[in-house]
This record gives C-alpha cells, structure tokens and sequence, in this order.
C-alpha cells in the first residue's frame, strides 16, 4: 500500500482547505464584499457540489479510471482558479468559484475510493492516512496566520495556486489502483433501491443537518473572531488547536472502536457539534471557553467523519462506491454546505453572531435525534 503517497494527497488537498475555511471569507471581507454576498458567494461552491460529484461518481462507476478522473479535476482546478487573478468583482468570482467547485467536487470521492479499496473498508487504516490531511490543515492554517498578520490577506490566492500545483503532482504521483472487484464484494441491489432504504435516508439526512449547522462555522467563524478583537494568528491559532484535536481523534481512533459502538459514536458526535455551535457566539470573550469548545472537533468532525466513511463504505458496495462517496459528498459538502453557507449568511445580516451560531446548534440537535432513531445499533451494512 502506498502509504506515504496517499497520505500525501490528503496533506495538500486538506492544507487547501486550511487556506479556505479560516480565510477564504477573511479575503473576500477585503476584497469589499458584505456578510450577505460572502455568504451567497460561499453557498455557489457548495451549490455546484450538489451534483457535480454525482456525475463524476457515475463516471468513475463505469470507466473504473478513478486515478485519471482525479488527474483531470486536480489540473482543471488549477486553471480555473488562476483566473481569480484577471477578474474583479462579484459575478467574476462567482464564476470562478463554480467552474473551481464543479472539478474539486471530482477530487475528493474518487480519492475517498481508491483509499478505502487501499485498506480494505478499515477504519482504523484509513484514518492513520486521513490524518495527514489534519496535519495538512493545521500546518497550512498555522503558517498563514502568522503570514496574514505580516502582510496583506489579499495575497491568499498565490498561496493557494502552489498548494493545487503540489495537489496535482501528489495525485501523479500514485501509478496503481486496488481492483474494486478484489476488494469488496459486490451488492446486487440497484442503487435507486439502496437509497429507498430507512436507515441511508436517515443517516444522509442526520449527516445533511450537521453539514448546515458547520455553515456557520466554515463561512463566519474567523469573521466573528475578527470582531471580537482577535489577530490573524489568533484565528489560525483557535483552528488549528481544533483540527489538532481532530489528528489525535484520528490517531485514536483505532482503539476508541473497540469501546464504542458506531452508532454510539456517531450520535456523541452529532449531539455535541449541537451544543459547541449554541455556545459559540456567546463566549468570543472568554479564551478559556473558546479552546474548549474548539477542542470537540476531536469529535464534531474527527469521529463524525471517521464513522460516517465507514457507513458509507458499508452501504454502497461494488460498483456504487464511487456513487456513494458522491452522494455522501453532494448531500452533505454540496446542499449542506450551500444552505448552511446562505442562511447563515442571512441570519448574520439580519440579527448577529450569537443568534446564528445558536440556530446552527439547534439544527444539530434535531440531527441527533434523527440519528438515534434511524440508525441501528448494531448494523451497518444492508440487506443484499
């Protein structure tokens, strides 16, 4: 297994997004733009990932070229995203961001496949690669928080124009692929039928109001900590210990399985993401509070997504696994980070921080509950 080269991808495809979450909506508040277009502007890109990595799911489900599938959206992401450099305004960046979100959404899912073929569906392997995209994270949020307090946020782009130039050479890099056939076995159920089931709906639905509540979180928390009087470091400081909480989840992983059920996991971890997003926008002055909370991303999103990359690998077999991961990406990323980008965006304008991250919260809450009714305690997988 070609450990250190997919541990690679996930460094620089994650470090990609340590650029994007803590700064992405810190650029465009330079570049002029209010809290409402951010928020529409963030909802675009995840708008196009509602059914854009459907299509390349499909597509890698009948070509089986999920490496060359993976090439072509790396290299397109480059050059759609070096236009930002020749536009201005409103409308250019939406176009960019569209065409950009359109190939990334290509990226991650038929990369989600192969690794998981890689290690045979075990969590615990798979999340000792995973994590490298955590170090990526917190590596990248790290060294530009202090970058940004030197110069200007709007050189933001250049940075991200080397980290796609690695992305693409990282996914080169990688020559072979695990046969799906050899791998996992095949579900003879069509996969309209598995979506028909009770447990997917729910767990897709669970996993969709999650993504909505982190809306607020993506799109605004380095907003409101800028409010609140916080340098650059600062903010890159409080996401990176988060995320550093979510590498040692990782690491840990293997061993929290043994003592925890899945589901029991999966439900810890939708409850508290419920309570961290109430309590965010009440505690901007309280450091102390702040790093607690910023540690529960060990679970709001380390185990979550642990657990929900085994769920998904159990429900979509064979030749629906990269349709699945695409689905998973497209409810969850695309629709759930669209309308949590937008109406986060709108309750921001209309009210302020604490009522927005409190509302995020709350559609947690009501995740949990659907996650402890729909989905089975001791089952993972489906009737074939």
């Amino acid at each position: 297994m070609p450990y250190w080269r997919l541990s690679s991808f996930y460094f620089f495809y994650f470090g990609l997004l340590g650029c994007i979450s803590p700064y992405w909506g810190l650029f465009l508040d330079a570049r002029g733009f209010t809290a409402l277009e951010i928020g529409e502007l963030m909802a675009l890109f995840g708008l196009v990932r509602i059914l854009a990595p459907n299509i390349w799911g499909a597509v890698g489900d009948r070509s089986g070229q999920r490496l060359k599938l993976l090439r072509i959206g790396a290299a397109s992401c480059l050059v759609i995203f070096g236009a930002i450099f020749l536009v201005d305004g409103y409308w250019g960046l939406a176009v960019i961001m569209i065409g950009y979100g359109f190939f990334w959404a290509a990226v991650l899912p038929q990369f989600e496949v192969i690794t998981m073929n890689f290690v045979k569906g075990k969590v615990e392997q798979y999340s000792n690669i995973r994590v490298w995209g955590s170090v990526g994270f917190v590596v990248f949020v790290w060294a530009l928080g202090r970058v940004f307090d030197a110069v200007s946020v709007l050189t933001l782009p250049i940075f991200m124009m080397v980290i796609l130039v690695c992305i693409l050479l990282s996914s080169m890099s990688i020559q072979t692929e695990p046969s799906v056939e050899a791998t996992t076995e095949t579900n003879s159920n069509g996969f309209i039928s598995l979506l028909k089931s009770r447990v997917v709906l729910g767990f897709l639905l669970a996993t969709l109001l999650v993504q909505i509540s982190h809306g607020a979180y993506y799109t605004f928390f380095s907003l409101y900590l800028q409010d609140a009087g916080y340098e650059n470091s600062q903010i890159g400081m409080l996401w990176a210990l988060g995320v550093v909480a979510e590498v040692t989840m990782f690491f840990g992983m293997t061993k929290v399985v043994k003592y925890i059920s899945y589901k029991k996991l999966l439900v810890l971890s939708v409850a508290l993401t419920g309570i961290r997003f109430s309590l965010t926008g009440y505690v901007a002055d309280y450091l102390g509070l702040l790093i607690l909370l910023q540690l529960t991303h060990a679970f709001t999103f380390g185990a979550m997504h642990s657990v929900s990359m085994h769920y998904i690998h159990s429900f979509f077999h064979g030749r629906h696994q990269g349709q699945g991961q695409a689905l998973f990406s497209s409810v969850t990323y695309g629709a759930g980070g669209a309308i949590g980008a937008y109406l986060s965006g709108l309750l921001w304008y209309a009210y302020d921080a604490s009522i927005m991250f409190l509302m995020a919260g709350v559609v947690s809450l009501v995740a949990t509950f659907i996650a402890i009714i729909c989905i089975p305690a001791n089952k993972t997988s489906l009737p074939s």
